[in-house]
């Protein structure tokens, strides 16, 4: 057996020494030598590993007990933490278990004319994938085909995450949570990824990112041309409804239909051409009336 034991300090402005370590962290690890030494080699990885996991499950532990005064310098050090652990595991950690991704064959950073979210280029987001929550990883949105894209570890190699391991991500900004309908709670658009617009207690607001791809020929040069196409629907008691239009929303709203009928009127809340605003305003609402 291997017994390692972990003390953690974290040091604020006022110079004092805290410690947020209350008991002994001691992982037990049985290294087994049935094979060859590369066994033992390989069970000294996993007690590398499970070394950085501890640590940062203690410092959030300690976080959730603690009243630091210093927070963003405690955050960073926890940051830090879980930095050090991504880089000791590298192409090791789940993220990189995806698929090849194939790639379009021509596509340009116009909007229109390729099929992915915001840009075509892989950026920084975050990422809770298989369990574990990820931090600056390069990610890319492949709306057509609603595919989470990222990159093989240290390589110019782009890969498809599995689908199923996704649970939500954030990129450019963008909220996205993978949704799954079942045999009691159908998904008007299907299961896939969908941006958060509003969470409140009562319900929730969804947009379902999408493309449209045609193809045209402009003075005798074919082009491949993707129009979004964005879909809303409302979660409400567990349930989803399409809420793409004023009357869809008021349908699905339709135990406070005349309350929201009236204030939407008075307040001059428009759903047309873009209906995100008003469906927002319109599920803020409710909330107030449910309170």
């Amino acid at each position: 057996m291997l017994y390692l034991s972990i003390r953690l300090f974290v040091t604020v402005n006022s110079g004092r020494l805290f410690d947020y370590f209350f008991t002994q962290l001691k992982i037990v690890i049985l290294l087994s030598y049935i094979g060859s030494p590369a066994s033992c080699l390989l069970s000294m990885k996993k007690c590398v590993l499970a070394m950085f996991a501890g640590m940062i499950t203690l410092l959030d532990h300690a976080a959730a007990q603690s009243d630091l005064q210093d927070t963003s310098f405690y955050r960073s050090s926890i940051n830090q933490a879980i930095a050090l652990y991504y880089q000791s595991i590298g192409e090791n950690a789940h993220l990189y278990n995806g698929s090849e991704y194939l790639q379009y064959v021509v596509y340009d950073p116009e909007e229109i004319k390729n099929p992915y979210f915001m840009s075509i280029f892989l950026e920084k987001g975050t990422l809770l994938y298989d369990g574990t929550f990820y931090t600056n990883v390069q990610l890319c949105y492949d709306v057509l085909r609603d595919q989470l894209i990222s990159t093989r570890w240290g390589q110019n190699y782009r890969i498809r995450l599995v689908d199923d391991k996704v649970v939500e991500f954030t990129l450019a900004g963008h909220h996205f949570v993978r949704l799954s309908e079942d045999s009691t709670h159908k998904l008007p658009y299907g299961t896939g990824y969908y941006e958060t617009l509003y969470m409140g207690k009562k319900l929730q607001v969804f947009a379902k990112r999408q493309k449209k791809q045609e193809d045209k020929i402009n003075s005798m040069v074919a082009l491949t041309i993707y129009t979004p196409m964005d879909h809303f629907i409302i979660r409400k008691d567990g349930a989803f409804y399409p809420a793409q239009t004023k009357k869809l929303v008021l349908e699905a709203l339709r135990d406070h239909k005349k309350e929201l009928k009236k204030w939407l009127r008075k307040n001059k809340v428009e759903f047309a051409p873009h209906p995100e605003s008003g469906i927002v305003q319109a599920a803020q609402y409710y909330e107030q009336l449910t309170k």
